[in-house]
């Protein structure tokens, strides 16, 4: 090797042996590769075709609150929608407690249509759940506004306690079922908000009590949406029957 060679050799060989020693190298940072782009951010609903839904909604929650108020509901539909009372405001002696929707379930249509996915609940005159009702509604633009031209209810659910009821009969528990009753229809009264409750099972604990799980519900009226705690009530059997304990308040 030549003495030049040699010599640049040994520079080489210097910076490397520098660069390694003072952690330049060992400690840089790897580099974030990213592939393709970032999604692009949701589009943000028109707030116009979300107060059309709620106000419309919210009018057939009055409706069931009031009969009166029927043809204030009908003033949301557009003229060739054909709708019946139970549909719109639902059966006699019901009331719309909640209801919901989500502003992403939105989908545009043509000419101006939308049409949005709702859940409704309904209870009894004393707040107790006697069914739940998933509708497709669809919207129009006009002069004055958005307004409902159909209806498509696309699914139905009723909330029967007869099997419950079945369930306390078999294990003699059914003065621990109309306890846990009449304690949820007073906390329903009690209440200033929209509520519903709804019994669902009952089953025996030991030694001698019953367990009663039960769904509590809470809504704004007028307003979408609505909380619901999943709170069981424990009944003990004393020498009076049947009481409730403390810790269902």
């Amino acid at each position: 090797m030549q003495p030049v060679t040699k010599l640049k050799a040994l520079v080489f060989l210097s910076v490397m042996t520098s660069c390694f020693s003072s952690g330049v190298l060992a400690e840089e940072a790897p580099r974030e590769i990213r592939l393709g782009q970032p999604p692009p951010p949701a589009p943000k609903r028109d707030q116009a075709e979300v107060r059309a839904i709620e106000r419309f909604l919210a009018a057939r929650q009055s409706g069931s609150l009031d009969r009166s108020r029927d043809a204030a509901a009908r003033r949301f539909l557009a003229g060739g929608a054909k709708v019946d009372a139970a549909t719109l405001v639902g059966e006699r002696g019901e009331t719309l407690a909640a209801f919901d929707f989500s502003d992403a379930a939105i989908v545009h249509l043509t000419s101006g249509r939308f049409r949005v996915p709702v859940y409704l609940l309904f209870t009894d005159g004393n707040g107790r759940v006697t069914r739940s009702r998933d509708e497709d509604l669809t919207f129009e633009g006009g002069r004055g506004g958005f307004a409902c031209s159909s209806i498509k209810v696309r699914s139905a659910m009723s909330w029967d306690s007869g099997e419950v009821s079945k369930t306390a009969d078999r294990l003699h528990a059914r003065e621990a079922l109309d306890r846990a009753d009449d304690f949820l229809r007073t906390w329903a009264k009690r209440q200033t908000r929209q509520v519903a409750y709804s019994i669902s099972d009952i089953y025996p604990d030991v030694p001698a009590g019953i367990v009663i799980p039960c769904l509590r519900f809470t809504a704004q009226l007028g307003k979408r949406g609505y909380d619901v705690v999943d709170m069981p009530l424990m009944m003990s059997k004393g020498p009076n029957g049947y009481e409730l304990e403390p810790a269902a308040n």
